[in-house]
């Protein structure tokens, strides 16, 4: 896709990784572990890189999405959505797979207990997939790439590359699979991980203080990075530099999505030259639109983010000790 295909939108921006059905099913009363409870159950089109893409479309970008789906009713749904926002669709089919799945269950406030990703055809988005012609083309007229940790840790290093000095950022999605980004934290622009997932990938043990895990994660050679923990205080790392920043405080919805997109919001600002910090506080309350607003995005989305960023606390001071 030509920068003149998209001559409208400010950015255009390829994402790789995850589009899949999400399902989530959310208790109605305080949640008892190992019993029945009652509740209810929904799904919608999701996955890491299809949430963040939602954001970016909703903020004015061209997106360019490569992931891959099954020859199931789910890769037929998926497929249509990705077909209904318009956005450049690389994805792979595989007809005699089936599409991945991301399950959640949800207590009575709207927190994650338990999920669980059926997601193994994502590890056959091997690096040579990214090498068609067209993909190559696509990459090489983008202004930024955006990935999720679905990928195999060959493929990131190889986006990362292929990225050329362009902005790249990476989401964890998992402690899991995170360690996946270990190759190629150094060359990614920003790194965006749950405490868990900063926890898994310098491989400290439980209970390690968010301080330290971002020391250690400077150390590992990321430039930039947020260590988010639900409702909690935020940790951004911008160079040698560690900032804490309050969240907004809202009540949840579904948190499905919330760190996906802080992502694409935060890298919307990155590629307008936004001073890092005030990219992740517009991110932050993108997130909390997410995760509180349904149906999402609201039509106004980029307003009231300008919006709730002023309102937010100053970040508190590195110096301070935890």
């Amino acid at each position: 896709m030509k920068k003149s295909e998209a001559s409208s939108h400010s950015l255009t921006v390829f994402v790789g990784g995850a589009a899949h059905i999400d399902r989530r099913a959310k208790a109605d009363a305080p949640y008892r572990p190992a019993a029945s409870n009652p509740g209810r159950f929904f799904d919608m089109p999701g996955g890491a890189a299809f949430n963040a893409a939602l954001t970016l479309d909703a903020l004015g970008c061209a997106v360019v999405l490569h992931s891959a789906r099954g020859g199931d009713s789910d890769g037929y749904r998926i497929a249509e959505a990705i077909a209904a926002r318009k956005f450049t669709d690389y994805s792979i089919t595989w007809i005699d797979r089936a599409t991945p799945t991301y399950t959640a269950i949800l207590d009575d406030r709207s927190e994650l207990v338990a999920g669980v990703a059926d997601m193994g055809l994502y590890d056959l988005l091997v690096p040579r997939v990214f090498t068609r012609r067209h993909v190559r083309a696509a990459m090489d007229e983008v202004d930024a790439l955006l990935v999720d940790a679905n990928l195999p840790s060959g493929s990131i290093d190889a986006l990362a590359k292929a990225a050329g000095g362009r902005p790249i950022v990476a989401i964890g999605v998992s402690p899991a699979k995170v360690r996946r980004l270990q190759g190629a934290i150094s060359s990614l622009s920003a790194l965006f991980l749950s405490h868990a997932e900063a926890t898994s990938l310098v491989e400290a043990s439980a209970g390690t203080s968010s301080r330290l895990i971002a020391e250690l994660l400077i150390e590992l050679g990321a430039r930039r990075a947020v260590i988010t923990d639900g409702p909690g205080e935020v940790v951004v790392i911008d160079g040698e530099t560690i900032a804490f920043q309050e969240p907004p405080a809202v009540v949840p919805v579904d948190v499905t999505g919330a760190g996906d997109t802080l992502a694409a919001a935060a890298l919307v600002g990155l590629c307008k030259g936004g001073e890092w910090i005030d990219c992740i506080r517009s991110g932050l309350v993108a997130s909390s639109i997410r995760i509180s607003d349904d149906p999402f995005p609201p039509r106004d989305f980029a307003r009231l983010i300008q919006e709730g960023a002023a309102t937010l606390p100053d970040p508190q001071s590195p110096e301070r000790s935890l």
